[in-house]
């Protein structure tokens, strides 16, 4: 016995076929299975930056569950509330939250749960802590807005500056400045020779300095030997301090008039002194006197006989030449 099924069955049955296909690619779709067993919490937020629902629910890169709705929150206004189905085992503490993230720099979005540390655990139906992290291109822009309009404000100052500098700058002035800078040009060239010869003289300089520090070294040594010079200048000074300098003086001075009174006898002819110096007479008999004494005593010591002649019956005799004239004699 054979058991058709007509055609209102295959239709009926292949419309149901195409509900649970559809119900099962949706769900799949939002990244729920139809027997999957999930537990739902829900996370607010001012802005979701472009997250869509069947994102990602990641916990340390992990994914552990979708987001399933979103939409405007009816009890907080200007919020936008998401539900989050994430695995029944999952225990999140209270005080974790629920971040929004960037994947990839396409800006591709998903939520990283954030675990607490809290002991007491989140039951269904509970709402998380929500929280937005800023992705690359996101962090840019926000850092670039602020730069940009300090960029602007710094263009407009600059551009209100050069407009004041080309009032004040006339054409004597910005000849007056071309040549200064010329002048500073010149003096920097000036300053750099200066640097360079320094430098060719940095050895003898160095040099200096060895034999001054040598110097001082020696200096040190003999700090004991400049003690007692000075030790000994200063006993001097005070010894001369005791010196009656004025009575000194006024003996040299009478000496000095003494002297002075002599020489005027000897100028004037006064004296056996002013005589010997200005009568030459005088000069040449003491000269010949002295001569003939001089060749008397040579003649004495070359001739003794001549002088002192003993004989021995007991006469003496006679001699009687000349004395013999010394050799040094003028005569």
């Amino acid at each position: 016995m054979t058991f058709k099924i007509s055609k209102e069955i295959k239709l009926a049955l292949l419309g149901i076929l195409s509900i649970l296909v559809f119900i099962f690619g949706y769900k799949y779709l939002k990244g729920t299975g139809i027997f999957s067993s999930s537990k739902t919490i829900y996370a607010e937020y001012d802005n979701v930056q472009g997250l869509t629902p069947a994102s990602y629910v990641q916990l340390k890169g992990f994914t552990v569950g979708t987001v399933n709705a979103i939409e405007l929150s009816k009890e907080h206004r200007g919020k936008v509330k998401l539900t989050l189905f994430i695995n029944k085992d999952l225990n999140v503490p209270i005080d974790s939250k629920a971040t929004i993230v960037s994947l990839d720099l396409l800006g591709t979005k998903a939520v990283n749960i954030e675990l607490g540390a809290s002991t007491t655990m989140m039951k269904d139906n509970e709402m998380i802590v929500g929280n937005i992290e800023l992705g690359t291109i996101e962090s840019l822009g926000a850092s670039a807005a602020p730069v940009m309009d300090n960029a602007k404000k710094t263009l407009a100052s600059l551009e209100t500056t050069v407009q004041n500098i080309n009032n004040i700058l006339d054409i004597n002035t910005q000849n007056n400045l071309k040549s200064s800078i010329a002048n500073l040009n010149n003096t920097m060239k000036d300053f750099s020779q200066f640097a360079n010869e320094l430098n060719t003289q940095r050895t003898k300089i160095s040099g200096l300095l060895d034999n001054l520090n040598a110097f001082s070294v020696n200096l040190n040594k003999n700090n004991n030997t400049i003690n007692n010079v000075l030790k000994n200048a200063e006993t001097t000074t005070s010894n001369m301090s005791k010196v009656n300098l004025e009575t000194t003086v006024n003996e040299l001075r009478a000496t000095l008039g003494d002297l002075q009174t002599t020489l005027k006898k000897v100028n004037n002819g006064n004296g056996s002194l002013a005589l010997l110096m200005n009568d030459d007479k005088l000069y040449k008999n003491l000269k010949n006197t002295l001569e003939t004494t001089n060749n008397l005593m040579y003649d004495i010591n070359a001739h003794p006989s001549k002088y002192i002649n003993i004989n021995i019956i007991g006469r003496k005799q006679k001699n009687e030449s000349a004395p013999t004239p010394a050799p040094n004699s003028s005569n």
